[in-house]
């Protein structure tokens, strides 16, 4: 939606990776781009990367089958990929396997020719696409083969493969930096694979592909699992029994005020529409006392409401302790509702099986977290690249650290003293020049002593490098996750 209102077309889509046969655990891996033509083409992309992330589908890479592919509905647009395209890649010597080349000549909305000028290969697997595509009248597509949108970038790539003992071979063929349309026209003349009028035919076509693809909203409304059709009644009656209860075993004593901050309450939540959350977080925290799972007796603004209390979310009583509701929730700011539950790491697997249990494997899943390079962490890859000893590495990343923390704790200071009109007492101008001595400092440091290493330094920190499990959560939905929003399956079998 925000690339859309920028003027930018958005293309749901992904470089699958595709096998002959997923029986016979083969490395072939061909690639294939796949992007959605409109909403059911976005649910069906979707479960096809879910798919391919099975154990049963697994094999170096997440992996669809030949068979897979070939029925794929037109509601996805099937783009032929680079040089490890099966139209590349795949054998064609015995009939059958003619017959399989052919049938994924045919599957084809696309042929995507590329500009590398000295990869020989491409430029016999441009006029191969060529031939191909007068033969079956499937039109060609170019663009730019983007790993990296600037040079600088490219050579930061470059070193964090160095670091991680990453290889590509013939990578000095291939320019995988993004490219203007002139620079891409001007690719294709060097290359000089194809007559330019065909190429300029097929730069074009990549903006007739997009143009077929139709816009969509997001829905963004707030989605809470839904436990019951009635689930306002059953709410109601379960306030009332456990609020009586507590009453009868003398945990609280009667008090007008309970039923006030419970109509009240019941208002809001009504209102904003989290009274099935409120149902969900007192059934679940039931559920764990009573399977001898114990619960944090409060965590956070929760800790103001009379209902949660009631319905044995938290263990701490508003009405004792006078706690605030509105910071928990209030009718003029929408929320998700939020309740942080303390429980022990070695029983967390126990809640998360009985919630997919409750609400199914289809509409719960586990949170996907996205490790990112630190300060210290890109010094280290960096280093590493470079083969700077590590002792070395070690004192850079302490000299860093050091003035970095120094100048931001002099620059606070200093914020401070203008704020309260403190600039002439000695302490100020101490501050300033600790400030400049370190800033002097740091620039030394990145661009005299270790050019080299800081060089790389701004364009490799806050990279993505892996994704794992988020230890302490679960998605919980009314609507179907696989399809709606994509998911993916670990390596040890969760979602």
């Amino acid at each position: 939606m925000y690339a859309n209102k920028k003027g930018l077309k958005y293309l749901h889509g992904v470089e699958i990776y595709l096998t002959h046969s997923l029986e016979n655990k083969v490395r072939d891996n061909y690639h294939t781009i796949l992007i959605a033509k409109n909403k059911e083409g976005i649910k069906e992309l979707n479960l096809l990367v879910d798919l391919s992330t099975r154990e049963d589908h697994m094999y170096y890479k997440p992996r669809i089958s030949f068979d897979e592919f070939f029925n794929i509905s037109d509601n996805i647009i099937k783009i032929s990929a680079c040089l490890a395209s099966p139209l590349s890649k795949y054998p064609s010597s015995e009939q059958a396997d003619r017959d399989v080349y052919e049938k994924l000549l045919k599957s084809y909305d696309y042929y995507e020719i590329q500009p590398h000028v000295k990869s020989l290969e491409q430029i016999q697997y441009n006029k191969m696409l060529y031939e191909a595509s007068k033969r079956y009248g499937i039109p060609l597509i170019a663009g730019t083969d983007t790993h990296s949108i600037n040079q600088y970038k490219a050579e930061c790539r470059s070193i964090l493969q160095k670091a991680k003992h990453i290889e590509f071979s013939n990578e000095d063929e291939f320019d995988l930096t993004y490219k203007s349309y002139d620079e891409l026209v001007e690719m294709f003349r060097q290359q000089g694979s194809l007559p330019m009028e065909v190429v300029l035919e097929a730069i074009e076509n990549t903006n007739r592909m997009a143009d077929s693809v139709t816009d969509y909203e997001l829905d963004i409304d707030f989605k809470y699992p839904i436990l019951y059709e009635n689930e306002e009644e059953v709410f109601i009656e379960r306030i009332y029994k456990m609020y009586q209860d507590k009453l009868d075993k003398g945990i609280i004593k009667p008090n007008p005020k309970y039923e006030e901050n419970i109509q009240e309450e019941l208002r809001v939540f009504k209102k904003i529409g989290m009274v099935g959350f409120m149902l969900f977080m007192s059934e679940l925290v039931c559920w764990c006392w009573d399977n001898g799972i114990p619960i944090g007796f409060c965590r956070g603004s929760v800790g103001g409401s009379t209902i949660a209390y009631l319905t044995d979310i938290i263990d701490v009583d508003p009405v004792v302790w006078d706690t605030v509701f509105s910071r928990f929730a209030n009718e003029d700011r929408k929320e998700i509702g939020d309740i942080d539950l303390d429980i022990a790491p070695s029983q967390r697997h126990l809640v998360y099986e009985h919630i997919i249990e409750k609400f199914g494997i289809d509409k719960t899943a586990y949170i996907l977290a996205i490790g990112t390079i630190s300060d210290k962490g890109t010094i280290d890859e960096i280093g590493r690249a470079l083969n700077i000893p590590l002792d070395e590495v070690k004192e850079i990343k302490e000299l860093y650290s050091l003035y970095t923390d120094t100048i931001e704790d002099c620059k606070n200071k200093i914020h401070v003293f203008e704020e309260k009109g403190l600039e002439e007492g000695s302490v100020y101008k101490e501050c300033k020049d600790k400030l400049q001595k370190n800033e002097k400092l740091l620039d030394d440091l990145k661009n005299v002593k270790y050019k080299e290493l800081f060089y790389y330094f701004d364009g490799l920190v806050g990279t993505a490098i892996s994704q794992s499990m988020h230890p302490a959560g679960i998605i919980v939905s009314p609507v179907t996750l696989p399809d709606n929003y994509g998911t993916f399956w670990s390596k040890d079998g969760k979602r």
